[in-house]
Parts: structure tokens; sequence; C-alpha cells
């Protein structure tokens, strides 16, 4: 059988997370970032989500339509300390990248803040034209 999960570790491949610009603020205070997904921490979960950028957009839409306040962290995988596993998300069917481990602020280069469209959705368009 073929394996058809996405490589992190592909020469300038990135990684996506979808942050709190609270979150991300206090994160760069402390080094490191630490929020897994909305209201759960690394501790809590285990690893840190993330997605390709083909993804983003279905989790923003899922979880943070109609948020002002959310920033997108850009992953440059060969700057994580931890691993990044390849897991199945039943629900959807996909495989999402999952970071195990804090993610140092200088694995993030780049956390630029995402606007709203009109219709209350994440306008991440531009962000992530390659």
């Amino acid at each position: 059988m073929t394996d058809i999960r996405p490589r992190p570790d592909a020469p300038g491949s990135r990684l996506f997370h979808l942050a709190l610009a609270a979150d991300w603020a206090a994160a760069f205070e402390a080094g490191e970032y630490r929020v897994s997904t909305l209201g759960m921490t690394l501790d809590d979960v285990g690893y840190l989500h993330a997605s390709h950028a083909h993804q983003v957009q279905g989790v923003a839409d899922a979880f943070y339509r109609g948020r002002s306040d959310v920033v997108l962290l850009v992953i440059a995988p060969e700057r994580f300390p931890g691993e990044i596993r390849e897991d199945l998300d039943p629900a959807s069917g996909q495989y999402f990248p999952h970071l195990y481990g804090a993610l140092p602020v200088g694995a993030v280069v780049a956390a630029p803040a995402v606007g709203l469209a009109a219709d209350g959705t994440l306008d991440l368009a531009a962000l992530l034209a390659p």
C-alpha cells in the first residue's frame, strides 16, 4: 500500500497553526508556544495541532469563524526540535501534522494577523499563496 500522507520535512514545506493573538504574544515573551487548540494546551492534549496549507481554511471555518483576533503561525518544520507526526483524523479521513513538544518561537517564520471576510470567515487566501 502506498503512503499518501504529506511530508512535513519536504524542502521548503511549511506547516500552519491558527493562534489567538494574545496566546502568540504570551508565547513570544516566554520563548515557546504551548497552545494545542482553542482552550487546550500541549499538556492537555500531548501535541500541538497544525495543518498543511490545503487544510487551514477548513480548520478556520470549523473553529475560528467570526474571530478577529487570529494570527497564522507559519512554521518551518526543520526548526522544530521535537517529533512531527502525520496523524489520521478519523472524522475527516485526513492526516494532519501534530507537533510533539513546545514550539520554539524561532521555528515560526511569520505570524501575520488574519482578517475577516464579509461572511465572517477568516480571509486566508493571500496568506497561504505560494
